[in-house]
């Protein structure tokens, strides 16, 4: 599985896109600090683009261990 995080408008196929906004193509309107709904160690890629500096600097060591957590070894 691919994860586009923080996709906003933009769609690209063959990826799970993740945003708080509800727009068509997105699979999961959601946060993308929580990925709750995703398994550990399931993920192979994450693409994200323009997302960290919406978080507070206190945040972003726990936002990217939750990313890790999502990912297969070596992803």
């Amino acid at each position: 599985m691919k994860l586009h995080l923080g996709c906003g408008k933009r769609y690209i196929p063959d990826f799970v896109h993740i945003d708080v906004q509800p727009y068509d193509h997105i699979d999961y309107v959601a946060s993308i600090d929580n990925l709750s709904s995703i398994e550990d160690g399931t993920v192979d890629l994450i693409y994200n683009c323009h997302v960290l500096e919406h978080f507070k600097r206190t945040d972003v060591s726990r936002v990217l261990k939750e990313w890790r957590r999502v990912l297969k070894p070596g992803g």
